[in-house]
């Protein structure tokens, strides 16, 4: 489950984005607050993620 939670966050992220081609290459975001949510997701996940293997002693 905390992996599905990460990944979904980096899927949305992945599918948001868009490419703007110039003198370098830019990426931006098509819907900033699906931008905000995509990252809220990635960061509750890796929280539970570093959370659960600290509590299981595995990071100490």
């Amino acid at each position: 489950m905390d992996f599905i939670i990460a990944i979904g966050g980096l899927i949305i992220n992945v599918f948001n984005t868009r490419i703007k081609y110039g003198w370098f290459t830019h990426y931006q975001s098509k819907s900033r607050p699906l931008n905000y949510v995509s990252l809220l997701l990635i960061i509750i996940g890796l929280i539970i993620i570093i959370g659960k293997a600290y509590l299981n002693g595995q990071l100490n």
